[in-house]
């Protein structure tokens, strides 16, 4: 299992959130709706286990006074900040310049370190000059050592890495700007069609389509992504219909109000419009319109570097996946991988969009303005084995130290009693009602009992507070409270084991199931399951647990109303209650 036993999960209902099935038209009455009380838990269920959570991974809505796990918020971002330079990023900027940082942060694409700016050439010990000076600058990695020295990439200055990188390519190459690259394309356009003039009036088999595959195959990433670009935009103009109002208008360059307003009262016609469909678009054609084209000899030409070199120039899937460059091969081609842009973020619950968690704008600052935390509004249930020495009441001092329950090895058949321990965080006293099944689930059905399943646990007082009053008498370990509040010994049923200040013990009895058959002792079930058709972690044996809660709280601001009086409204609380699924996992059936 995830945690050591025992162990205890809270369920949250959101699971059994089912929708509202349409009535059909020969049903003539809508079928009852399930009792909720007749209704139980099933931890084997395969829907349970995405409703079962640690307390501490959980969060409360004082709203809807419900358990909200990870499935019933809503996160909200509250601001982007770089990790590395801890600069906080506006909304605007990432949506235009993406979810990368756009200053010198860099991380190695070899082992993902945060990569520095240093100087190839160190300053000179003689001069007084210590701004570091001269440059050239690269990137390097203080973990690997690899820098961009290795792909060829030098910086003229040792600001502006982003701005300089986006012009300079692997091995000191520059990188045409975008007016550039749309100069370059119009001119090939002119190049293909003028070749294709030529082909039509002479047949011959000259070059023409050589040179075109040879041109098409220069063309970087970078450029066909452009051409694509441009592709796309220029058969999303064309495809766009008259229609003004139509909803396939998704023109970048969508026409002006004016020319709105004349298509709309310029139509002499009264009936609606039909509206026509969009003409399909086409894909593109060659790598002018961004076509990648497969390339044998560059296929041919890696092989054989493969075999010269060997494996170790080649790139692992993570480092592809970090590069903008999907088809990289080799080490060569690998580039700075600007650090990762990350998040603050803030939940509310789904139902009330009421705030649950919401942590402080400041970048650098860890703590919460809001987080309400189940485990301050909900109590919490840990079980242990009650060993037969904590039984007695005046234990012997020659006598040895109780041996260490085993978890993992339960005795099928062999009742066991176990402490069951439920503390109060609130501070108001509340009074629990337990209910189990007789027996667990499953196809190992073990018969349980709570020999106290009603009982009330005090408030989460001061200590000072307890040790004070004289409500709460001491009680020993091992004994039992009867309803006289007076001390007595033995395990009885209907009453609890022991209490504190915001605590109660009550016992529980366990009678594990059979892993193999055996007639005459079935608890409800056959007695025993074969062993292959038991499944994995068949054997483990959890209790499903239903707690109720009844208090008295203090009524809200909010709930009040302006009309009561100051001196009632401080006297004013109302009963409130509370019901939730535990499961508890008791540990391992032994087999016999």
């Amino acid at each position: 299992m995830a945690q050591p036993f025992p162990y205890t999960y809270y369920s949250c209902d959101c699971y059994d959130s089912k929708t509202a099935s349409i009535p059909t038209k020969r049903s003539s009455q809508p079928p009852p709706p399930e009792d909720e009380d007749e209704r139980t838990f099933d931890p084997r269920n395969p829907r349970s286990n995405y409703s079962l959570y640690p307390l501490e991974h959980l969060l409360y809505c004082e709203d809807c006074q419900q358990i909200r796990c990870p499935r019933c918020v809503i996160e909200e971002t509250l601001n982007w900040f770089c990790p590395s330079c801890l600069f906080e990023v506006p909304s605007s900027m990432i949506k235009s310049e993406g979810n990368r940082c756009t200053r010198n942060c860099y991380n190695c694409p070899v082992c993902t370190s945060p990569m520095m700016v240093n100087s190839l050439e160190p300053p000179d010990p003689n001069t007084d000059d210590r701004s570091g000076i001269g440059g050239p600058w690269v990137l390097s990695c203080p973990y690997c050592h690899w820098s961009t020295v290795d792909i060829g990439i030098e910086f003229e200055k040792h600001t502006g890495i982003t701005q300089q990188l986006s012009r300079i390519a692997n091995g000191g190459k520059p990188i045409p700007t975008q007016k550039e690259r749309d100069k370059e394309r119009d001119r090939r356009k002119e190049l293909e069609s003028k070749k294709k003039e030529r082909e039509i009036l002479s047949e011959s088999d000259d070059s023409p389509t050589v040179d075109r595959r040879r041109v098409d195959g220069s063309l970087s990433h970078e450029e066909l992504f452009s051409n694509l670009s441009a592709f796309y935009k220029s058969q999303i103009a064309s495809a766009t219909p008259s229609n003004p109002f139509s909803p396939h208008d998704i023109n970048f360059s969508s026409p002006s109000s004016f020319s709105r307003i004349m298509n709309l009262y310029s139509s002499t016609s009264s009936k609606k419009q039909k509206q026509a469909k969009p003409t399909p678009m086409r894909e593109a054609a060659s790598t002018l319109e961004g076509l990648t084209i497969h390339d044998s000899a560059a296929d041919a030409t890696a092989i054989e570097r493969i075999k010269k070199e060997g494996w170790s120039i080649t790139l692992s899937s993570t480092q592809k996946h970090d590069q903008l460059n999907p088809n990289m091969q080799f080490d060569d081609e690998l580039r700075p991988v600007a650090t990762l842009l990350r998040t603050k973020r803030g939940k509310r619950c789904r139902n009330c969009r009421h705030i649950l968690s919401k942590p402080e704008s400041k970048i650098t600052s860890t703590r919460y303005k809001i987080k309400l935390l189940a485990l301050n509004h909900i109590p919490r249930l840990s079980l242990r084995a009650l060993s037969t020495t904590t039984a007695q009441q005046n234990p012997t001092p020659g006598t040895s130290a109780p041996l260490t329950f085993d978890y993992n090895a339960l005795k099928s058949g062999i009742p066991t009693h176990f402490l069951l321990t439920l503390s109060n965080p609130l501070f108001d006293p509340i009074r629990v009602t337990l209910a189990t099944p007789s027996t667990t689930p499953g196809k190992i059905q073990s018969r349980i009992t709570i020999l106290c399943p009603q009982f009330e646990v005090g408030a989460n007082t001061d200590v000072w507070d307890d040790a004070l009053s004289s409500s709460l008498s001491p009680v020993k370990r091992g004994s039992v409270i009867g309803p006289d509040g007076q001390i007595q010994g033995g395990i009885e049923a209907g009453k609890i084991w022991d209490r504190g200040r915001n605590w109660t013990r009550v016992v529980i009895e366990i009678v594990p199931g059979f892993l193999k058959p055996v007639t005459g002792l079935a608890f409800g079930g056959n007695g025993g399951v074969p062993e292959e058709m038991l499944n994995e972690d068949e054997d483990v044996l959890e209790i499903p647990i239903f707690v109720r809660l009844e208090f008295e709280a203090d009524v809200s601001a909010e709930d009040r109303g302006l009309s009561d009086s100051k001196e009632s409204e401080k006297d004013k609380r109302e009963k409130r209650e509370e019901a939730f699924w535990t499961v508890i996992g008791v540990g391992r059936i032994a087999a016999i």
